[in-house]
């Protein structure tokens, strides 16, 4: 080949190459930022949930925190270890720290130390922060169960809710087809003058009616479908498609009643054993206030030494002669601090009180929750059945409607009564369905049965 045809091709596959890193990493890139599957199931959403929400992330981060203070008042029962050393240089009349003798003249000299303290009785202050800090961090732990339980149950309201608006815009376009097929119908008979002009509006109007009902219903997706991706933390995506849920829910586990749920619901889950946590934390928190009317014993030892210019010897020469021991006993004895003390302990005293009052709220919030999500499933069931049963029974007198209008037996107005008695039947049967799926998962959740992390 040529040189010049050589030459010409390099820019050539230059180029080439060039674009097919670029392609590369952007690849790279879309995978790494699209890490929402085609098919959502609850179970997926939830885990993505769990993995990206930032509450839950905020949680855990708070439970870190609190893993450190406890690690903190642990260590705190260890001696503390300092050392230093200092290199001066003066000018004019100074005391040599090795003669002890005054001096004019330019002078170097240095010193080095080793300190080391220990408390050794401070009214046990620091081991009751030892506890209160174990009982936060238990507490912050259960809080975060609370916080990844709560996320679970907004992530299969939000799911259920994308099924709903779903099959209402499956419901809402078969209506428009009906709907349509008649207007078509009616449209040949229209301009051959076989039905009156009424009849053919009433028919135009509803099928334009329908129309705006299936806009509104793919918006109402659409917005259901928005606030799933928020609760995930992930970006939009509406082409994922959500697996669906079986016809009619069960149970997980046998159905308890009102007073067996708030038992099992008080035992497994974290609600109730975080507040006794967060009291017991106050508890423990007045106890260590109260530790500061006593005294504080604390021992101190150290090694100190020094060197000068002018000094005997040589640097290691000096430091080892003017080396110096020292090992101390402090006392403080608590006599008046402007009332501070009284004032914490008091406090100290308030935040029990109010820690006592949230765990009997909490308690009782729990008992009446458990009752009124076993009301909930009652009746969400109850509805159910009872639109199935309206469902047949419109449906059949929509179908004798359709005949008979087709027939010129009765005009638009009774057809389209009995159209729109069907419909309402159906949609209702829709959110009653899904209705029925989320308060059944509301009572396996306080059943124990969607937790998503043990309460130990």
């Amino acid at each position: 080949m040529p040189k010049r045809e050589k030459d010409m091709l390099l820019p050539i596959r230059y180029i080439a190459c060039l674009f097919v890193a670029v392609g590369a990493i952007v690849l790279q890139v879309v995978a790494q930022e699209a890490p929402t599957p085609d098919t959502l199931t609850l179970e997926r959403s939830i885990e993505l949930a769990l993995a990206h929400n930032r509450n839950v992330q905020q949680s855990r981060i708070q439970t870190q925190g609190a893993a450190i203070n406890l690690r903190q008042a642990k260590q705190n029962l260890l001696p503390s270890l300092d050392a230093g050393m200092s290199h001066s240089y003066s000018q004019g009349r100074f005391i040599n720290p090795t003669t002890n003798q005054y001096v004019e003249e330019n002078f170097v000299s240095g010193n080095q130390y080793v300190s080391s303290s220990l408390v050794l009785f401070d009214g046990l202050r620091m081991f009751r922060n030892i506890t209160l800090q174990a009982h936060a961090y238990r507490a912050t732990q259960l809080e975060e169960q609370l916080m990844e339980e709560q996320v679970a149950l907004d992530v299969t309201a939000a799911y259920i809710n994308v099924l709903t608006a779903k099959d209402m815009v499956a419901q809402i376009d078969s209506q428009v087809a009906v709907t349509q097929r008649q207007v078509e119908r009616s449209t040949v008979l229209f301009d051959e003058g076989a039905i009156p002009p009424g009849d053919y509006y009433d028919l135009k109007g509803q099928y334009a009616s329908d129309l705006n009902s299936l806009n509104a219903a793919k918006n109402t997706l659409s917005e259901n479908l928005l606030d799933l991706f928020r609760l995930l933390n992930l970006p939009y995506d509406e082409q994922v498609s959500l697996a669906p849920l079986q016809a009619v829910p069960l149970p997980k586990a046998p159905m308890s009643d009102a007073d067996g749920l708030y038992q099992t619901a008080s035992e497994r889950l974290g609600i109730i054993k975080a507040a006794d946590h967060w009291q017991q934390q106050a508890e423990f928190s007045l106890k260590a206030a109260r530790s500061s009317y006593f005294p504080t014993l604390s021992l101190g030892a150290g090694l100190s030494s020094n060197y000068s210019k002018d000094g005997m010897g040589s640097y290691y020469d000096q430091v080892q002669n003017n080396l110096g021991r020292s090992l101390a006993f402090s006392l403080s004895i608590p006599i008046f601090s402007r009332f501070q003390v009284r004032n914490n302990v008091a406090r100290a005293k308030l935040d029990v009180l109010n820690a006592e009052q949230a765990a009997q709220t909490r308690r009782n919030e729990l008992q009446q929750t458990t009752h009124q999500v076993l009301f909930n499933l009652e009746a969400a069931k109850e509805r159910y059945r009872n639109l199935v049963e309206q469902v047949a029974h419109y449906t059949e007198s929509f179908r004798i409607a359709e005949v008979r209008f087709n027939a010129g037996a009765i005009n638009s107005v009774e057809f389209l009564i009995a159209k729109n008695k069907m419909d309402n039947a159906n949609a209702n049967l829709v959110i009653a369905r899904y209705q029925w799926h989320l308060r059944q998962r509301i009572v396996d959740y306080y059943n124990g049965e969607l937790l998503v992390g043990e309460a130990e």
